[in-house]
């Protein structure tokens, strides 16, 4: 997510621009053109669901009480790196343009990965990595240029004024990468409503235990923050040892609920099989290593956010006799996900949206 959105770590919240590098992760970015937030599948069936549907949780935690604005969805992301004050410091530049070029968000940063060929490896020129919304607060551009020549990871060419920067060491797709940065991943709620400097805040507090490769604020599909994050630490060993932690890390005086990404999108999942969260209507197209991922999909709120409930109700009556892999049942041309206008899911006849607060 090349101007992904970080702060303590290069992030820039991503999911920028709308899922745009820029969006929302740590300072790990995600450029300011796509977004690249990678999420597996099962974080994507897990990741926007009904906020009313979301298990009681402590009354401690913070909670968010925004709500979506539907005729302008650019304004429910929040993030502004331009509050940060401008600056020439060569560590921080590093900091940050290494975070674009490195594993955790070239993977998934379409922008970054197609600019430069993916394991090809191409030069991109840094003065378009400068026109990055998070890149903007470093100037001038020859202090840019001066802290890359420095860098042990990327290397420096081209005339002065038209200079190109890529990877010393081309990105090696590896069979289980995915894996293995999900393991190292961890699910964080508890942040409430979001500010123009909340993605800078989270990097500076998730420092303090470990080594952050990632830093992501999950959104709505209208792009609202949801109070939580998905935090990605250098290592399993790190990850494990920051959900361990005791006493467990609070905000600003307010417990948080954090476990691992993987018990949360199993947690998520049983919810969903029992019938108590309402699955996603849409997936967010996600990127990786040169591929899409994930079905697109229009808006949440052109659905009637009651009708998962009213079909859970009859599936139960009938003992879910008929209703799976029909015409008009779950997988049919109808039904849920099938080509048809039915199920007030997102299709093009979908019920008025209501006003929701998301918190989970």
């Amino acid at each position: 997510m090349s101007e992904a959105a970080a702060t303590t770590t290069p992030m820039e919240a991503i999911p920028t621009e709308v899922n745009t590098t820029e969006a929302n992760t740590t300072e790990i970015n995600t450029t300011d053109v796509t977004p690249a937030e990678v999420a597996p599948a099962s974080e994507t069936a897990a990741q926007n669901q009904a906020p009313d549907a979301t298990p009681v949780e402590d009354s401690s935690m913070i909670k968010t009480t925004a709500k979506i604005d539907y005729k302008d969805v650019q304004k429910n992301n929040k993030f502004d790196p331009s509050i940060r004050e401008v600056t020439d410091d060569p560590v921080a530049i590093r900091k940050q343009v290494e975070f674009y070029f490195g594993d955790w968000n070239f993977a998934q940063d379409k922008f970054m990965w197609e600019s430069c060929g993916g394991s090809e490896n191409k030069p991109i020129a840094i003065s378009k990595i400068h026109s990055f919304k998070r890149m903007r607060t470093f100037q001038p551009y020859s202090a840019v240029v001066a802290a890359l020549r420095d860098s042990t990871m990327l290397e420096v060419s081209g005339e002065e004024g038209s200079e190109l920067v890529k990877r010393k060491i081309p990105y090696k797709p590896m069979a289980e990468g995915k894996a293995k940065v999900e393991a190292c991943t961890i699910y964080v709620k508890g942040f409430g409503d979001e500010n123009p400097d909340t993605q800078f805040e989270l990097e500076s507090f998730f420092a303090q235990f470990g080594e952050v490769k990632g830093l992501k604020l999950r959104r709505t599909t209208e792009n609202l923050f949801k109070g939580s994050v998905f935090v990605t630490f250098a290592d399993e060993e790190m990850a494990k040892k920051f959900v361990a932690t005791e006493p467990k890390p609070t905000w600003k005086g307010h417990d948080l609920k954090i476990m691992s990404k993987k018990d949360y999108c199993e947690e998520k999942s049983e919810l969903i099989r029992q019938g108590k969260l309402e699955p996603s209507a849409t997936q967010t197209r996600k990127f990786y290593e040169g591929k899409d991922f994930g079905a697109k999909g229009k808006g949440r709120h052109n659905r009637d956010q009651d009708d998962w409930k009213k079909r859970r109700d009859q599936d139960q009556k009938s003992g879910f006799r008929g209703g799976r892999g029909g015409r008009g049942g779950r997988g049919g041309r109808g039904g849920r996900g099938g080509r048809g206008r039915g199920g007030n899911r997102g299709g093009r006849e979908g019920g008025e949206h209501k006003d929701k607060t998301y918190d989970e």
